[in-house]
């Protein structure tokens, strides 16, 4: 018979896979319908902006999320005073922040800066959303937040299609939709959006610890969105990007989809952080499931990368199949490695973490620079795997030492 924890981990996880397959699934499907009405070109030019957003999110975020989550899961000894004020300094930092990169960018004369203007914004409403769903896994009622994820991602995609059919297929129009689906969602928020509040990053504690965060963020994004990047400007074919991106997709869909273990086992492990037997053993099978998990998924990969493409994105991606055979072989390392990120995290050890990352994202950036000029998206997604083995190792052998 089981116990009445198990029957909470089941229920919790049930719900928040229920509710990440069909965001997972909204969102591929969006996705397949973006890049065959926009074409490789146009694709790439959309996938270009918002990777460059993407870098920008970090500081949107401020850290903030992470933040709301570690510190009303289990207070730390020196952050617990602040705990009621975490939510509206999360919203005002995400405020100041969009507003300031959406004017710098859309001033500076480069291309396309008007759709990475609008990605800004549409990022920026994305981390209130975050934030949201932050607090909600704080307080261990994963199905709501799994329901507030599900509603945020459709009425975004229904404003993204709307925009499309109604007005026109081009990465401003799908930007702007995008924005305002964001908006129309933060209105059905489960929890009242407080007021804003702009004075978080001044209190010591709460600036060092965010700035652990963000650099873990930056780190983490730098050595995961340099590809698209180094291949738009590397490449000597401009189509590699968009059958890049294409099969790129499919790795964030997969990563989406193993959220729901990472989020309730940090959870799980936050509280056992005190307990170092536990805490370990924990880390221990909950790592394994996730190597079992990666390593079925790529072999999958490998056989199935062809039929995959052509039945999604169509026969105009057919040369993303390697290279999403190839990424997909990668998991066998990331989706471990975003086990032992949450046990870092656990830990207070975001350091660690952020150092990790950091070597990675500049060992990335070297591989794809030598990979990409000769080899293509193929090479991108060779430096994919060096980078998340070598990430695995640093984490493995820092962690291990931490606890």
């Amino acid at each position: 018979m089981q116990t009445e924890p198990m029957r909470s981990f089941l229920f919790n996880l049930t719900s928040q896979w229920g509710g990440a397959l069909y965001t997972a699934a909204v969102s591929l499907g969006l996705v397949f319908v973006v890049g065959r009405y926009l074409g490789p070109g146009a694709f790439g030019n959309y996938s270009y902006a918002l990777t460059v957003a993407i870098l920008f999110v970090v500081l949107q975020d401020g850290g903030f999320r992470r933040l709301i989550v570690r510190e009303k899961t289990l207070a730390s000894t020196d952050l617990v005073q602040y705990q009621a004020h975490l939510m509206p300094w999360a919203l005002g930092h995400a405020l100041v922040s969009t507003a300031i990169g959406v004017i710098v960018v859309l001033i500076l004369p480069f291309p396309h800066h008007v759709e990475i203007g609008l990605a800004f914004l549409c990022l920026g409403l994305q981390a209130v959303v975050a934030f949201i769903s932050a607090e909600l896994r704080s307080q261990g009622v994963f199905p709501r937040d799994a329901l507030w994820q599900a509603t945020t991602r459709s009425v975004s995609a229904a404003a993204i299609l709307l925009a499309m059919f109604l007005i026109d297929a081009q990465p401003v129009v799908i930007f702007a939709g995008w924005a305002l689906g964001l908006t129309v969602a933060l209105l059905l928020s489960p929890i009242p959006l407080e007021k804003p509040e702009f004075t978080g990053l001044c209190i010591k504690d709460i600036r060092r610890a965010c700035v652990g965060f963000i650099g873990v963020e930056a780190a983490t994004i730098i050595y995961s969105r340099s590809d698209i990047i180094l291949l738009k400007y590397f490449s000597h074919c401009p189509e590699q990007v968009g059958y890049y991106a294409a099969a790129y997709r499919f790795l964030e869909g997969i990563a989406l989809l193993s959220g729901p273990l990472s989020f309730i086992w940090f959870r799980n492990l936050r509280l056992a952080r005190m307990d170092r037997e536990l805490f370990r053993s924990r880390v221990v099978k909950m790592g394994f499931t996730m190597l079992a998990a990666g390593a079925i998924i790529g072999i999958a990969g490998i056989l199935y990368s062809e039929v995959v493409i052509r039945l999604t994105f169509g026969k105009a991606y057919g040369e993303s199949a390697p290279m999403l055979a190839w990424l997909l072989a990668a998991l066998v390392f990331i989706l471990p490695n975003n086990l032992l990120m949450q046990a870092a995290i656990a830990q207070n050890k975001e350091r660690l973490y952020a150092i990790a990352a950091g070597l990675c994202a500049l060992l990335n950036i070297g591989m794809n620079m030598m990979l990409i000029p000769r080899f293509g998206g193929l090479g991108a997604a060779w430096a994919t795997i060096g980078t998340e083995a070598f990430l695995s190792m640093a984490l493995v052998f820092g962690l291990w030492k931490a606890i």
